[in-house]
């Protein structure tokens, strides 16, 4: 008898094992559309992430970090400074990809069929810019000239989100996230580029994914 009951508890532990420790670790990806505050004007671009991360947490709500890596899809610009005799064509492609790292909340109200997401923390940036002015001067043979500014900088993050569970561990939802970086900017007293000291704003929209498990 009393080895019947210790292997019905050994079952039983088993059989919650899986209930007790779902949600805890995740996985999750983003893709969207993110704009970008340049100063003068609003650029766009694509936004592509993955992270991860582990929450704390019985019940409704699940408090926890998350890690991970992003990219934004190249943004492209092409201008023209004429001169007397001639004209100076100039095209610029700024490349941007980053880490961040962060706390992550998670709400499941009991009696919505939807969740609610909140996360917040730091990003670390990397910014390349490749510029190519080609010369043209009178009649004389086109002269190219290529340069390249890269710099890593530190942001912040805030987003809030809203999603369904499609699948017992899978999730979609969609997020809005608000980022405070540097821009980049050029010093035509130094003719450099560099970061600015006053900080721009982003805001992204996407879709999300999360397999919990």
């Amino acid at each position: 008898m009393r080895k019947f009951g210790c292997a019905a508890l050994f079952a039983a532990c088993l059989a919650a094992a899986p209930v007790a420790s779902a949600g805890d670790f995740f996985i999750n990806g983003q893709l969207g559309r993110v704009e970008l505050d340049s100063g003068s004007s609003d650029e766009q671009t694509n936004l592509l992430q993955a992270g991860a991360g582990y929450r704390w947490g019985i019940g409704m709500a699940q408090i926890g970090l998350e890690t991970g890596l992003g990219k934004l899809d190249d943004l492209e610009d092409r201008s023209r400074t004429d001169y007397t005799g001639g004209y100076v064509d100039h095209a610029y492609t700024l490349s941007s990809r980053y880490a961040f790292v962060g706390a992550n909340a998670r709400i499941k109200p009991p009696l919505l069929p939807v969740y609610f997401i909140g996360r917040a923390g730091y990003l670390g940036l990397e910014r390349k810019l490749d510029e190519t002015a080609v010369d043209h001067y009178l009649d004389t043979s086109p002269v190219t000239e290529r340069r390249q500014f890269k710099e890593n900088d530190g942001g912040t993050y805030a987003g809030v989100g809203v999603g369904t569970t499609i699948l017992p561990l899978l999730d979609v939802g969609l997020m809005y996230n608000q980022y405070r970086y540097s821009q980049v900017q050029y010093d035509p007293v130094g003719d450099e580029y560099q970061l600015s000291d006053d900080k721009r704003d982003a805001r992204s929209v996407s879709l999300t994914v999360e397999y919990r498990f």
